[in-house]
């Protein structure tokens, strides 16, 4: 039996708005399925990442923060991410470019310089961004407390939905399938129900003859 392409799916929103769970109930809706799949996230465990993570709370400049993200994603990618979509399977990633176009944005970082570093990644066959009220994503995001530095600000959710807005558009303009779906309206299994459709129509598309193949994802200033 030939061998179906892989399909790369990356979920982002802003903090406290559900991304995980969402990717969780995806990952389990894609297992019983039978597709073979693979969950990651960002930041990730190895070296870079943990050193990333281990910035966020003291004092290192946008810029620096960012550059480092980068550099785990773009080793995430060449570890983890392309060897198992050459392998056919379906990646998710918890937190992608999306997220790397937004966080640094709360410390000023230009959007051009973001999106410079950001250039040679691996565009996602589908980008699902989860928005919702920010009074309910603030409310939600109180409940699981704070995390880092940038939750203790007043206006984090109001400011994370504008910006992955901008995301979103980024994208899109960039010729990548953006998916927005409002999580109010849906729980997580249904949710990862409406990202497993695309999901599935996307395999089908790429297993067409003359598929191209991956280009990166968007150009710098």
């Amino acid at each position: 039996m030939e061998q179906m392409p892989g399909v790369f799916v990356s979920v982002d929103g802003p903090s406290g708005i559900g991304v995980s769970t969402t990717v969780r109930a995806l990952g389990e809706l894609l297992r019983t399925r039978g597709v073979p799949m693979h969950l990651t996230s960002e930041p990730s465990e190895t070296d870079i990442g943990v050193l990333a993570s281990a910035r966020v709370d003291v004092e290192t400049s946008g810029p620096a923060l960012a550059c480092l993200f980068a550099a785990d994603r773009y080793q995430r990618l060449q570890v983890e991410i392309r060897p198992r979509l050459a392998a056919g399977e379906v990646v998710v990633s918890d937190r992608y470019v999306p997220t790397g176009l937004v966080t640094q944005r709360l410390d000023d970082v230009e959007l051009d310089f973001l999106q410079a570093i950001n250039a040679l990644a691996d565009p996602p066959d589908l980008a699902v961004i989860l928005t919702a009220d920010p009074a309910k994503i603030a409310e939600r995001l109180q409940r699981s407390g704070v995390r880092n530095r940038y939750h203790r600000r007043p206006d984090i959710s109001a400011r994370e939905n504008i910006l992955y807005k901008d995301a979103s558009e980024a994208f899109a303009s960039a010729g990548v399938q953006v998916l927005r779906l409002e999580t109010s309206h849906y729980p997580p299994d249904i949710l990862a129900s409406m990202i497993c459709t695309r999901i599935e129509a996307l395999r089908a598309r790429r297993d067409a003859p003359g598929e191209s193949g991956r280009t990166p994802l968007m150009s710098g200033p």
